[in-house]
Formats: C-alpha cells, sequence, structure tokens
C-alpha cells in the first residue's frame, strides 16, 4: 500500500512540475496582437493590456458628462469604451448600449476617455 501511494504522490508531482514549466514558457511566447490594423509581435504577459504607444478610443463618438462620483455617458451606438488613468495605464472596458449609460464606483482621481480628460471626485 505504501508503495502504490509513493507512485502516486510521485506521479502528481511530476505532472504539477511538468504543468508549471509548461505555463512558463507559454507566458514568453510572442503573441500577434492586431489593432490599428497593423500587427506587432508583442511578448505576452499579464501587462499586454497595456498600450504603452497609443491610446485607444471607442469606435463612435460619445458625450461624457461627470454626476458626483459618477460619469453619465450618451451614445448613439452599442460599443465598448476604453478608459485610463490620468497616468495612461488603461482601467477598463465598459460595455455601453444605445442611448444614456452611467458608469460608477470608479475611484476618486483623473481620467481619459477618448483622448480627453474627465475628473471623477
Amino acid at each position: 500500500m505504501l508503495k502504490k501511494s509513493r507512485k502516486k504522490i510521485c506521479l502528481w508531482v511530476s505532472l504539477m512540475t511538468w504543468c508549471a514549466v509548461a505555463i512558463s514558457a507559454a507566458s514568453h511566447l510572442p503573441v500577434s496582437i492586431s489593432g490599428d490594423s497593423v500587427a506587432r509581435k508583442v511578448p505576452f504577459s499579464e501587462y499586454t493590456h497595456i498600450y504603452k504607444n497609443r491610446r485607444v478610443s471607442s469606435t463612435y463618438p460619445v458625450e461624457v458628462k461627470v454626476r458626483r462620483n459618477a460619469l453619465l455617458v450618451t451614445s448613439k451606438h452599442s460599443q465598448m469604451l476604453p478608459v485610463y488613468k490620468g497616468n495612461g495605464v488603461f482601467y477598463g472596458l465598459f460595455r455601453l448600449s444605445k442611448g444614456t449609460n452611467w458608469i460608477s464606483g470608479l475611484p476618486k482621481g483623473t481620467y481619459i476617455i477618448n483622448n480627453s480628460k474627465v475628473v471623477v471626485s
């Protein structure tokens, strides 16, 4: 019985080691990201969502107004709205429906939406 449990433990440890090696090797593979109609090789990591050269804006124009600690966003189309912190780091992607949308729960600070600064207080 002891021999079988040792065998199971050795198999389990070797499987976990193999998985860890495979995951660490996969995290350094280049991934092709095609944005702005030009594909470029970017190493995949947890910071892939940060755009260092250029911020992305929404597809269609939106109107943004600040109401207390929430944003009132009016859009004529359903779309995704990228929001960046004041220093240019990606904060989040919000789904907008056609018409009036409220984005609440943002911490106080400066945000960049469609290349214009918005201050939430």
